[in-house]
């Protein structure tokens, strides 16, 4: 093996791991935004329901205030 092949092989073997390492970034970042969106999806599934408790309530106080 020759001084090129070398230089070619650990080419290869740094692009490699650079290529690892960015996408590892990148599946940390994404896990960070999924969790995110889970606590939005959450957050407004709390507000779906209390706006839907609300809205029984005005309902009930409708019709308490119809029977007056």
């Amino acid at each position: 093996m020759s001084i090129r092949d070398t230089v070619w092989i650990i080419g290869i073997i740094l692009a490699l791991g650079v290529t690892w390492g960015m996408t590892s970034q990148r599946i940390s970042a994404m896990e960070k935004d999924v969790d995110r969106l889970e606590e939005a999806l959450i957050l407004f599934t709390k507000m779906e329901s209390r706006i839907a408790v609300i809205e029984a309530e005005v309902k009930n106080i409708n019709k308490k205030l119809d029977n007056m």
